[in-house]
């Protein structure tokens, strides 16, 4: 059985067991972990639980008392032997239902490999800090429509360096637009920014602040603009995408388990909750440009005092002269 059908199977047994007398009701996991790990309910209100047994020397330097909009993580030390029970819950926090499963998924899937308790309560802890960011900075409903689009434009290019060469782990460092950089790529003291659009005014591509096509201190800045056409049932979608990024990662873990953790961080959780799970992607047009002197763009020097939140259009058919190809970004961004 997968995990999730296991940890639903465990849901689901102590639901049934559960009556209306208050109190937890629990059954344990049957997983390869050197711990006992149970799934549970919360009486009254039916609330889910992750549950985890550890020594206390397991736990030490490790703080698990947390709450987040949707879940709650706290410790109930067992005195009688001596071990700590950490417990992650729902709450009644507004929270698409199937959204604590798969956070609970995630977790297990990820502490499955660990070979000791310590090594479970590290991961666990990094873990629940990884999903705190996002549900801090993410709705739980899921990617918006631009951001759907940006995501894809964003991995896209990232598949399209992995497969012209440049370096597993030199492309996932790389990656920071989940991350709320300036441009979404940052090799070094080269960077780039994609611009991703649908609208049929492919040439027009908005830029949200004025750092973005700002150069200082960077050795070169290009601009990747691609459009699509964005449509339910044809195209290629997401998770197609992400597949295939995957697999060009699969010969280096560390490379992959970063863009693991960039991919939450962008908001994107499996299985999908977004609405637009079924929309596929056709490239219409990309362009390449290097962003430089006399490029079309507003500068953070060139604003007045007091000027601030500064949002600008640039129409991209009188940037021509400014035109590169990608060998010349992936060139670049691998010397």
């Amino acid at each position: 059985m997968k995990v999730s059908e296991v940890l639903s199977a465990a849901w689901k047994a102590a639901s049934d067991d559960a009556g209306k007398t208050p109190g937890y009701y629990r059954r344990r996991l049957q997983l390869p972990l050197d711990l006992s790990v149970h799934g549970g309910v919360l009486v009254p209100g039916d609330m889910r639980c992750l549950s985890m047994e550890f020594e206390e020397t397991s736990l030490r330097g490790l703080n698990f008392k947390d709450q987040v909009r949707g879940y709650l993580v706290e410790s109930e030390l067992q005195s009688t032997r001596k071990a700590v029970l950490v417990h992650l819950r729902e709450t009644s926090s507004a929270m698409p239902k199937d959204l604590f499963q798969i956070l609970c998924t995630d977790i297990l899937e990820h502490i499955l490999p660990s070979k000791t308790a310590t090594e479970v309560a590290r991961t666990l802890h990094r873990r629940l800090q990884h999903w705190k960011k996002f549900f801090q900075n993410r709705s739980p409903d899921g990617l918006s429509r631009d951001e759907y689009i940006g995501l894809f434009g964003e991995l896209e290019f990232f598949e399209r360096c992995l497969q012209r060469g440049v370096s597993l782990q030199v492309i996932s460092d790389a990656w920071q637009g989940p991350l709320q950089a300036n441009q979404d790529f940052l090799f070094g003291n080269v960077a780039v920014e994609v611009k991703s659009v649908t609208a049929n005014d492919a040439g027009t591509v908005n830029i949200a602040n004025v750092r973005q096509l700002d150069d200082a201190g960077l050795s070169a800045l290009f601009l990747c603009h691609v459009a699509y056409d964005f449509r339910e049932g044809s195209g290629r979608i997401l998770t197609s995408l992400i597949q295939s990024v995957r697999a060009l990662l699969a010969d280096g873990p560390d490379a992959l388990a970063k863009f693991e953790d960039r991919l939450l961080a962008a908001g994107y959780i499996e299985p999908e909750i977004s609405s637009f799970a079924g929309y596929g992607f056709t490239e219409r047009q990309r362009f390449y440009f290097k962003v430089r002197n006399g490029f079309p763009r507003i500068l953070e020097s060139d604003l007045d005092p007091g000027v601030s939140n500064v949002c600008y259009a640039v129409n991209l058919s009188v940037c021509t002269t400014f035109a590169v190809s990608e060998d010349d970004i992936v060139d670049t961004v691998s010397n």
